[in-house]
């Protein structure tokens, strides 16, 4: 039995797969939760469970309460992939991002007015990427560790 004790999701995955060609078959269930606070997201694991052909799984939702203990909880303000341990250069980044993110906005606010349709399209998708993975990749990890750099707007959200 799993449970979230806050704002999150908590999710159940019925596993079948086959695969011939290695010689490998997995029939499993999995339960995972991710809780959302204001600065930490906590990521929860309980022992995968392996089916049997013939095996009912079944999925009730009940009341708050007490579940099983979580084999595994990470949290993602101790992630090793953080950065910066030096608040100065932190905020220096993320204002280097912010700078980097209006020139990226301008410039799509160009493209749209000259380009081609298909051609904006592929912009506009090329530097969707490139922001997500910005953020992905250094904003997130500082924000998990410099919590009093996160902007208003992500607090709450997925770090």
């Amino acid at each position: 039995m799993a449970a979230a004790a806050a704002p999150g999701y908590l999710s159940a995955h019925v596993n079948l797969s086959e695969q011939p060609k290695n010689g490998e078959s997995a029939r499993t269930v999995r339960l995972h939760a991710i809780q959302l606070a204001e600065t930490e997201t906590t990521s929860l694991h309980w022992p995968q469970v392996s089916l049997e052909v013939g095996d009912t799984v079944k999925i009730s939702v009940l009341e708050d309460g007490k579940s099983d203990e979580p084999t595994r909880v990470r949290r993602s303000s101790q992630l090793p992939s953080n950065l910066f341990s030096k608040t100065e250069l932190a905020k220096e980044l993320t204002e280097v991002v912010s700078n980097f993110d209006k020139q990226l906005m301008a410039l799509l606010e160009k493209a749209k007015e000259v380009e081609p349709s298909d051609e904006y399209t592929k912009i506009r998708d090329a530097i969707g990427a490139v922001a997500c993975e910005t953020g992905e990749r250094l904003l997130y990890p500082i924000y998990r560790r410099h919590k009093e750099l996160i902007p208003e707007a992500v607090k709450g959200e997925l770090l």
